[in-house]
Order: structure tokens, then C-alpha cells, then sequence
């Protein structure tokens, strides 16, 4: 299927989100404008970093525009920033109708430190609930780091939920290596946790994750923009 006019619909409403820190950036996600203007969606683990100040950019602009925190959500690794920039239109969300195993799917973000928005296909592989009752969306589709945040869209460019690239299924080993400090091990003035993790971050089976749209928390002054409409 061409998804070049998806594509471009959509581009401008899908930024990099950014962790800068003394004008060193020190990590990056996705992030998309969902709900109203202003509002982007992305991961909690994104901007979990509480000494650094976030930033989001989008392709078709160079420059920064820092971002707050409206909401974190750390149950479902969501959060909502604000940021002030009203010419961006929010994506739509997809029917709830049209959800289920086997639908093909796209996602867009910056995977892997890319600054350029980057398409992938795939399909809703399997949905999967929790001893708890939570929902997950299983992707058959090259998911890596860097699309946490980025819109899990139906076919038409509307959003089912939204991809968590840290949610992956590690080996009790991986697992131990991920939790070393940086530090512990070198060889050759080579740190070696750090680069094990750099690896395990970019461990890559064709599968990936997302969560539904309908753990996304609403702003409150999106409730009131509902009732409103509502009277």
C-alpha cells in the first residue's frame, strides 16, 4: 500500500522529543500532538530525568521549543507535555471498532538517534491482558529505540495507541546487565556496562509494543472542552 499522503499528513504533528541538560542533549524519544494544539503525547521513561528540561522539535522546523509536563502517568509510561505552538494540528483517533488482531498498522518517530521521521508497517500481532487487567498491544514490526512515544496508527494515519520501545522481553541476564551501574567494568578504557546496555537497547526481534489509547490521560482542559461541547 502507498502511504505517502498518510505520511505526509501526519509528519507534522509527530517531534523528537528532547532530554537537554546544559545545552547537551542526553536522550530522545517521540512524541505526537493528540487531544488539541499544544498537547504532545510521549513515554514517561522519555523525560524521566528530573535535572534535565525538555524540548521538542519537529521536522519541518529546526528549532527547540521547550516543553512542561502536564500529567505522568508512570503505571502506563505515559505523559502529556504542553508546549506553545498552536499551528500544529492533534492527530485523530482511530474507531475502537476497527481494533483487532491482525489489522495492519504503521508507526512514525526517530528511531536509533535518526532526525528525520521514519515510517514503519506492520501488524496488530496479538492484544495481551495482564494478571492485573491491563491492556498491551503486541506489534509484528521493527520497533528500536527512539520510537518510544510515537503513534501506533491504523492504515488511515489514526492512532490506536502508542509505542513503548523499553517494553521488551528481555533474559533473566540482559535483565542483570541492564541494572549495572556504568562504571563497574572497563577493558581498554572501554566501559563495558555502558556499552552492554547500548546493546541491549538496541536488541531487536521484530516485535514491539504499544499502549491503547485508552490509557492516555485527558487534560482537564480538554473535559471541560467535552462538556462544554456536550451542554
Amino acid at each position: 500500500m502507498d502511504y505517502s499522503n498518510i505520511i505526509e499528513k501526519i509528519r507534522k504533528s509527530i517531534g523528537i522529543v528532547y532530554m537537554v541538560k546544559d545545552n547537551d542533549i542526553l536522550s530522545k524519544g517521540s512524541g505526537f500532538i493528540f487531544f488539541k494544539k499544544g498537547v504532545l503525547i510521549t513515554c514517561n521513561h522519555v523525560i524521566e530525568n528530573p535535572d534535565s528540561n525538555i524540548s521538542v522539535q519537529f521536522p519541518d522546523d529546526q528549532k527547540l521549543i521547550q516543553a512542561k509536563v502536564m500529567i505522568r502517568d508512570e503505571e502506563h509510561d505515559l505523559a502529556l507535555l504542553k508546549f506553545d505552538d498552536n499551528t500544529r494540528e492533534p492527530l485523530e483517533i482511530a474507531n475502537n471498532d476497527i481494533i483487532r488482531e491482525g489489522i495492519p498498522v504503521i508507526f512514525a518517530g526517530y528511531p536509533l538517534g535518526l532526525v528525520n521521521l521514519t515510517t514503519h508497517q506492520g501488524i496488530l500481532s496479538a492484544i495481551l491482558t495482564d494478571a492485573t487487567g491491563v491492556t498491551t498491544y503486541s506489534i509484528d514490526g521493527t520497533v528500536n529505540f527512539g520510537n518510544s512515544g510515537c503513534p501506533l496508527m491504523s492504515e488511515d494515519g489514526k492512532v490506536i495507541g502508542v509505542v513503548n520501545a523499553k517494553r521488551m522481553e528481555h533474559s533473566d541476564l540482559l535483565n542483570k546487565m541492564g541494572k549495572q551501574k556504568i562504571g563497574v567494568i572497563s577493558l581498554h578504557g572501554i566501559d563495558l556496562v555502558q556499552l552492554f546496555q547500548a546493546i541491549i537497547n538496541n536488541v531487536q526481534l521484530g516485535i514491539g509494543y504499544a499502549i491503547p489509547c485508552t490509557y492516555i490521560p485527558k487534560p482537564h482542559d480538554v473535559t471541560q472542552d467535552k462538556k462544554e461541547e456536550e451542554k
